[in-house]
Order: structure tokens, then sequence, then C-alpha cells
């Protein structure tokens, strides 16, 4: 029952990601696929690099949540609490962040018990992170104002 429920989100991930692609006009390509020869660093950094959430919006993950972020190649990929989702992002050398065109499942989770919470603060934090900061084993996403909207921690790289 897992396999299949991966499989088709994996699907259904991959069908969206294209008509997505395929539906964007000329005036927002220009502005969202420009990335300054500066970015390569960090972008290399993060790439092929996996994290799991551990704070959302200030709270805790709750232990039997899975909220994940994978980098691979200009998408970030991965599960928000119920979920799966990806984006493209890029991430300048100075930490400027800009992740777009975020595509999800949805499902609704009653359980494990904080599941909603948390993706819904995934959601948000990929939203508003303007700037990355990456220390260590640790990845924080920041507002314009730099509070901190999610922490990160290092996982096995898939």
């Amino acid at each position: 029952m897992k396999a299949t429920m991966l499989c088709a989100t994996v699907v259904v991930l991959a069908i969206c990601g294209c008509s997505a692609h395929a539906a964007r006009d000329p005036a927002s390509t220009a502005a969202t696929t420009r990335v300054p020869a500066a970015s390569t660093t960090m972008n290399a950094n993060l790439n092929g690099t996996s994290w799991k959430f551990v704070e959302v919006a200030g709270t805790p993950v709750p232990p039997k949540v899975t909220a994940t972020l994978s980098f691979k190649d200009g998408h970030a990929s991965g599960k928000a609490g119920c979920n799966a989702y990806g984006a493209r992002y890029t991430i300048e050398a100075d930490g400027t962040a800009h992740f777009q065109r975020t595509l999800s499942t949805k499902m609704a989770c009653l359980q494990p018990a904080g599941a909603m919470r948390v993706e819904r603060g995934v959601f948000a934090a990929l939203q508003h992170a303007v700037r990355v900061e990456r220390e260590g084993a640790g990845l924080t996403l920041l507002d314009a104002a730099g509070k901190p909207l999610a922490r990160l921690l290092r996982t096995a790289s898939r």
C-alpha cells in the first residue's frame, strides 16, 4: 500500500511539474530563471543534500511527524508532514533564497498528531523564506526580517 502511494505521488508530482513548466509565460520565465553567477557556490553546497525539519514556526516538529527537504539540480522536494511536495529553487552565494512553483499532493492527515500543523508551517516557510543559512549540520530558513521560519538538520542523502 505504501509503495503504491509513493509511486502514485511521484507520478503526480512529475506530471504536475511538467505541466507547470509548460504553462509559464515569457515574462515570468525571465524573472524566475535568472540565476546570478555567484549563486553556484551555495547551490553546489546544498545540491544533493537532504534535511529533516526539526522546528517550524518556532515549534518543535513532533517525533512521529516526518517533514523533509532535499535539494537536487535546482529542484527541492520532500514530505511536508502529510503530503509530498516539489518546487524549483535558487540560493545565491550570499544565502538569498527563492522557492518557486511549489506543488504538492492534497491529502488530509489526521495522524500522526501535528502533521497538518507542521505541513502548514513547512509550506509557509518555503513561501516566505528569503534567506538560507547553513551552519555545520544545521540549515535555517529565514524571512525578510531575519526571523527563523524553520530549522532543519542534515540527514543521509538518498
